[in-house]
């Protein structure tokens, strides 16, 4: 039986580095630190971690399903299906603010971020985001955001470190994560997310616009969140 034939579907890094005024280097054997800690927050996660508990409250989201309506992300698409990504090996489950608002406020609040959205995210063992970078294109159009806003995103960890839960930006590895680390990638850092443990994996992303107040502006790098 002859095997899948990739030859068509490797991205073009050299042309994604011009089009997105990218430095990176695009090197698999480059030893480089690819993403920007910034600190623990230390709020009470019980509430959202009970609430996690039940699929009943998430969205099912198929990062690989076809035609999102939107010629970017069908594009990206069409590359994850050619390299063998599936609807059943992109599987994940979503949980908003906008779904449980009092429940997500403290993750909104201590970022300093202005039009943020937070999204809780659950990933069964066998689920997989695919390799990418994140286009920022829902929050654009929801808020009627122009290209040149200053959006970032923050990842955030729910729970310890489990064997098989895996991070890559770039050619960073991240493991041996604590609840309430908090990380930023650069602008159009490619990364890719994999639950090959044993345990749901629970993460969190917050996405909003820059203020004078956002966390990765200040010195310090422990956050709380007071009522």
């Amino acid at each position: 039986m002859s095997g899948k034939d990739y030859s068509q579907s490797t991205l073009n890094f050299e042309s994604f580095r011009k089009e997105n005024k990218s430095n990176w280097h695009f090197d698999p054997s480059v030893e480089s630190n690819d993403y920007e800690y910034l600190g623990k927050l230390d709020v009470n996660f019980t509430p959202l971690l009970e609430l996690m508990k039940d699929d009943k409250n998430f969205k099912e989201i198929r990062i690989a399903e076809e035609n999102k309506g939107h010629e970017k992300l069908n594009s990206r698409i069409d590359e994850f299906r050619k390299w063998g990504f599936t609807e059943l090996n992109t599987k994940s489950l979503q949980m908003t603010d906008k779904d449980f608002p009092e429940v997500f406020k403290p993750f909104k609040e201590f970022s300093g971020l202005d039009f943020c959205n937070a999204v809780a995210l659950k990933q069964y063992p066998g689920q997989c985001l695919p390799w990418h970078i994140d286009t920022l294109v829902g929050i654009r159009n929801e808020y009627g955001l122009s290209d040149d806003t200053d959006i970032v995103r923050y990842s955030l960890v729910l729970e310890n470190w489990k064997w098989g839960h895996y991070f890559l930006a770039g050619n960073s590895v991240l493991h041996q994560w604590k609840q309430g680390d908090i990380i930023q990638l650069p602008s159009n850092m490619h990364h890719t997310t994999c639950n090959s443990g044993m345990e749901p994996k629970l993460t969190m992303t917050v996405t909003g616009v820059v203020t004078e107040k956002s966390i990765e502006l200040k010195k310090s790098k422990y956050f709380t969140h007071t009522k």
